[in-house]
């Protein structure tokens, strides 16, 4: 239900507003992936990408 909700929700969302807020959406997760990278290379001070 929640998924369906989402799904209409963006699609209202593109027929009202273009799709600027799914651009300006898409920059959000695009830097929060870059911190997210840029966390995982600062915790990897051993070189090893985890033990398993």
């Amino acid at each position: 239900m929640k998924k369906i909700f989402l799904l209409i929700l963006i699609i209202v969302l593109v027929i009202f507003f273009g799709t600027w807020p799914l651009s300006i959406l898409g920059k959000i997760f695009a830097w929060i992936g870059k911190a997210m990278e840029y966390l995982a290379k600062v915790l990897n001070f051993f070189g090893w990408n985890g033990l398993v």
